[in-house]
């Protein structure tokens, strides 16, 4: 179809070409959405990084001042409990992305496991594990690559 204005002509969008134009917006979407679901994952990845390593320091101090890691021989994941007696400052809104869990074990060696559990999302009830040496991979159920390990 041609338009006509002052001399000139125009030539107007025909429906194919509009066509080819959402079909290639739908394909560069579809792309991108993906990726930009992993990379709200792996940032929520960061921030329980941030909390487990909380946690951690927070049982190191504990260690230091009672000697022995804390809960002893049992579990804790009330999260206020958690950030007051390791001195930690965990999210404790009710919409957070995480729940935390800390489990002592007392005898040689002492150890503790602190655990994230996703909330909601595409990956929920996967888990990133600490213990005190640091990332515990084999108990990990975390699927995405942790950021930083």
């Amino acid at each position: 179809m041609l338009i006509f204005v002052r001399g000139f002509h125009l030539k107007g969008v025909t429906l194919m070409e509009l066509m080819i134009v959402i079909v290639i917006i739908g394909i560069l979407a579809g792309i991108a959405m993906p990726i930009f679901s992993r990379t709200i994952e792996a940032t929520k990845a960061k921030e329980a990084l941030a909390a487990l390593q909380q946690i951690r320091t927070g049982e190191r101090i504990y260690r230091v001042e009672e000697n022995d890691y804390w809960p002893v021989g049992s579990s804790e994941s009330v999260i206020a409990t958690i950030n007051n007696t390791l001195r930690t400052f965990l999210d404790t809104r009710s919409n957070r992305n995480w729940n935390y869990s800390v489990t002592a074990s007392s005898g040689t060696p002492d150890t503790f496991t602190a655990t994230a559990t996703r909330i909601g999302g595409g990956y929920n009830g996967k888990t990133i594990v600490f213990d005190q040496a640091g990332l515990d991979q084999a108990n990990t159920t975390w699927p995405l690559p942790i950021p930083g390990q």
